[in-house]
């Protein structure tokens, strides 16, 4: 970052900075979309122009911002594309590795801005290779996409892995981080030769990592170093946060005197590669952790601006305009979670007013003034219902903003294996709740590894069996219903079920008798630790934390299911809710708890003669129509007091997603509300079948099912 004073940059940095965020982040997206477009299209003269705007924008605005660094590798991109369009040179792929690279350094120095923080990382090297393209030379950076910091050590040439002697619990921990795409690394810790407290600073250390990610493990123990004379620690430690922020916050330590930070490697890997070199090294970082979490840069004092910032277009206005139409605008999240709480707020009240209505009318039904106030209720309604719809469209978010980061993902994985592979992209303007889209990357990151290093073959296999030397892996949205289903599908060569089977049997997660169908057989990997990989790569390993992936799904009220043909491919189908805020319910009674239903999986209701239910494998079960429906009772699953009186016929609530189905045995059915879902909080959490707690017009608490949980426990795992 330029270290000018603010009345030297021309502008008050402060109040511009967000938008300044906002559009950067844009252009070096659809920069970084673009380029990808180039690869596969070669000189298409309009991209090629729309790529050069891209990186003007972004250099004229950070230069108005002052962010030097910024400026000095935009504008070597800048001379590149305008060559490019020039027709003075091809597109190749040096080329668009460099400039790839160029678009992950920008995002690290805007994640530094946007931390107020000064802009530490370089782009000479960047810079010389796009220097070198122009030359026609072959750039020596173009293999590389280093995040170099100008102020940082130069670490060794090369590293030998360490081996922490990982429990399996241990190694479990960082399989998941791994397969999910978070940051795993080993960090080198040296101390001042005349350190008298090792261990202490050892705790030390472990306590302010603790803050930005999970310490797995510390060699040689915090025992060890306090008797002996060792002169340094090494930490595996899992984080999001980039590396060079967590050594800047260990290095605050007094006595530690160096911090080297590497992608830790497995085992596996190990072996195959005793020593990598730095440039392997970033490149490892770079492929598993899609560039360590990137963001932007500001003056440490500068304080961020909440305030709603009109969207102006790329291009500066024609001078003499006196003013312009704004069509939309920006708002900060936090106000519009804020404005989401109030409606939900509303809800609950006019539900209690309803209720209040409801009871005064039951005692003065004759009474004009309990009248009047029923029918303002009644209007009252109607307006919160169309406030609430509307606001409920400000929380959708289009599914591409997801989307679009995995193109570079596929591209990257793909030359690491070997493989050719296309990744196709439909139903990117499909809608859903900004939540679901701010968690469900990370088990679409997975899938898509697992798609892209065990889905899809090898070229000689796929040749060998007759098929496109390109495998196709197709991520794919569209609504379903009140839910979105999100389908990550691939044309390898499927599921190894007799595999999956034989291994189940092995640990003991099903018996012989057992009937299966190849669907039962599939969705068996979601089980915890169950994997079939025969060894774990640094990409991913099918079925390793592929249970990590099913509660996170639960988490959002949703479920996975598989579908796989051997030799043709497979099928993770996602359904989720389209919101987390303010759903319908059905309210139903179990002895004399009362819980909410989610009315968009509520299928119909039955009453059900007990005589007509039977037990199989410990499951019970019901004839509808022909087919089997599995029962749950909601007594038995969260331990309520059995009845002091039996009757011979029950209400059977049938709930599902997509083709599951499943009955849920309850007492009484109460009718249906609106309902506001809050959160248990961190202690509560978590609990199984349960999605959230509401407020009901009587003001009792109530609990919410989750039924996609209920749903992959009893039709997945088999165990109720």
């Amino acid at each position: 970052m330029s270290q000018d004073d603010d009345k030297n940059q021309g502008v008050e940095l402060g109040e511009f900075l967000d938008f300044y965020l906002l559009d950067s982040q844009e252009q070096i997206e659809r920069l970084g979309a673009g380029l990808l477009q180039l690869e596969k299209e070669g000189g298409n003269i309009g991209l090629i122009n729309d790529l050069f705007r891209s990186a003007h924008s972004l250099k004229g605005a950070s230069g108005t911002m002052g962010f030097t660094p910024i400026v000095e590798i935009t504008h070597a991109a800048e001379d590149l594309l305008d060559r490019l369009r020039q027709g003075k040179i091809d597109v190749s792929l040096e080329m668009i590795d460099v400039l790839l690279a160029v678009t992950d350094r920008v995002k690290a120095m805007l994640e530094q801005v946007e931390k107020r923080q000064e802009i530490t990382y370089g782009s000479k090297d960047l810079v010389n290779s796009m220097k070198a393209l122009l030359n026609g030379e072959t750039p020596a950076a173009a293999k590389k996409t280093e995040l170099i910091s100008t102020h940082e050590e130069e670490a060794p040439a090369s590293f030998e892995p360490i081996d922490f002697s990982l429990t399996e619990q241990e190694r479990e921990k960082v399989n998941d981080a791994h397969g999910m795409g978070h940051g795993v690394y080993e960090l080198d810790i040296k101390l001042s030769p005349n350190t008298l407290m090792k261990a202490v600073r050892a705790v030390m250390s472990i306590q302010r990592l603790e803050g930005m990610g999970k310490v797995i493990k510390i060699l040689p123990s915090v025992e060890e170093l306090e008797a002996g004379q060792a002169d340094g620690f090494s930490i595996l430690f899992l984080s999001d946060e980039p590396s060079e922020e967590i050594r800047k916050e260990v290095l605050e330590i007094t006595d530690i005197t160096s911090v080297t930070i590497f992608p830790h490697v497995t085992a596996e890997s190990a072996v195959k590669e005793p020593k990598i070199s730095n440039n392997e090294i970033v490149n490892r970082e770079t492929e598993n952790n899609e560039i360590v979490k990137q963001s932007v840069p500001v003056s440490p004092n500068e304080k961020s601006r909440s305030a709603v910032t009109p969207a102006v277009p790329e291009q500066a206005q024609t001078h003499g305009e006196s003013s312009t139409q704004v069509h939309t605008i920006r708002v900060d999240t936090v106000r519009m979670d804020n404005l989401i709480n109030l409606v939900g707020e509303m809800v609950i009240t006019r539900t209690r007013l309803v209720q209040i209505g409801l009871d005064l009318k039951s005692q003065y039904s004759t009474d004009p003034m309990v009248n009047n106030l029923n029918e303002a209720n009644v209007y009252l309604g109607r307006l919160m219902n169309d406030l609430q719809e509307s606001v409920m469209r400000l929380r959708m978010v289009a599914i591409g903003t997801v989307f679009n980061r995995f193109p570079r993902l596929v591209r990257d994985l793909a030359k690491k294996t070997g493989k050719e592979i296309d990744l196709v992209l439909k139903g990117e303007d499909t809608e859903l709740d900004k939540t679901v889209v701010e968690v469900i990357g990370d088990p679409l990151m997975h899938l898509i590894r697992n798609s892209v290093d065990h889905g899809i073959e090898s070229p000689e296999e796929r040749r060998a069996a007759g098929k496109p030397v390109h495998g196709t892996v197709t991520l794919d949205a569209y609504h379903d219903g009140n839910h979105i289903a999100i389908l990550i599908s691939d044309d390898g060569g499927g599921l190894d079920l007799d595999k999956i089977k034989n291994i189940a049997l092995s640990k003991g997660l099903i018996n012989e008798r057992e009937e299966l169908s190849e669907n039962d057989i599939a969705n068996l990997i979601f089980l915890p630790g169950f994997s079939t990989a025969d060894k774990v790569t640094d990409i991913s390993g099918r079925g390793v934390g592929m249970d990590v992936v099913k509660k996170a799904l639960n988490n959002l009220g949703g479920m996975v299911d598989i579908t796989t043909r051997k030799g043709k491919g497979t099928t993770f189908t996602i359904r989720l809710p389209l919101t987390l805020a303010i759903i319908q319910a059905l309210l139903v009674e179990v002895r004399d708890e009362i819980y909410a239903v989610p009315l968009s999986s509520v299928l119909e209701t039955l009453l059900v003669n007990r005589s007509d239910i039977k037990t199989v494998g410990g499951l019970q079960m019901v004839q509808l129509r022909g087919n089997t429906l599995p029962l749950i009772s909601l007594q038995e699953k969260f331990g309520l007091p059995d009845a002091e009186t039996t009757n011979n016929e029950v209400f059977v609530v049938v709930v599902g997603f997509g083709d599951k189905a499943l009955g849920l045995i309850v007492d009484e059915l109460r009718g249906q509300q609106e309902v506001v879902i809050k959160s248990l909080g961190d202690f509560l959490n978590n609990l199984p079948g349960i999605a959230g707690a509401t407020i009901l017009g009587d003001g009792k608490v109530t609990l919410i099912l989750d039924i996609g949980s209920l749903l992959q426990d009893v039709l997945v795992t088999r165990k109720i």
